[in-house]
């Protein structure tokens, strides 16, 4: 969103804290996919000529790679500052800098699904990612997400989510969730500390 928002790199740790504070959410795939592997080799810089400044000689690793080939998400993104929201609603249609997942070849495509006020409602179905804490059982994967950055460098991790086999998922109970159109999801900070 930074990037979109063409945020200075001078900035850039202060926007992205004001982000982390003030948005919460959420997201699930569009279609589930297993990751593909591809064999690479890892070109190492060892030695330099100093006249030539040129590499002495390339030794290489073979390193394995997983990534998606061509990932989808529908992303769950809320905030109480309305302006805030805009204006990244705004900078996503029309990015400052060009925007990715993974490499600098994996180019976002944004698509806005919907725009308009989140309600808090009671319900049984998600329609994204699950805290764990909130499901008795479920099949699925687990897994913990980089969500924001502490200080800069350090990641802050989500708490431990259920990303279930398809959607929409049958909680055990009803629970407290933010509807977004016609789908309800959990919205998850983006600090730890956050009240």
């Amino acid at each position: 969103m930074a990037n979109a928002l063409g945020v200075h790199w001078a900035d850039y740790e202060e926007v992205a804290q004001k982000l982390q504070a003030s948005l919460l959410l959420n997201l699930r795939p569009l279609h589930l996919e297993r990751p593909s592997r591809e064999l690479a080799k890892l070109l190492k810089l060892v030695g330099e000529e100093r006249e030539a400044r040129r590499p002495a000689s390339f030794p290489s690793s073979p390193i394995f790679r997983d990534f998606l080939v061509q990932p989808a998400y529908r992303a769950f993104v809320a905030s109480k500052d309305r302006e805030l929201v805009d204006e990244i609603v705004m900078a996503l249609a029309r990015p400052a800098r060009p925007l990715y997942l993974g490499q600098s070849d994996d180019l976002v495509i944004v698509q806005l699904a919907w725009k308009g006020e989140a309600e808090q409602v009671e319900g049984q179905e998600a329609w994204a990612l699950v805290p764990r804490s909130e499901i008795e059982e479920g099949e699925g994967e687990l897994l913990r997400l980089p969500i924001s950055f502490r200080g800069g460098r350090d990641p802050v991790h989500s708490p431990l989510l259920l990303l279930p086999q398809s959607f929409p998922v049958r909680l055990s109970r009803p629970q407290a969730l933010w509807r977004f159109g016609q789908e309800t999801v959990h919205l998850l900070p983006l600090q730890e500390d956050r009240t």
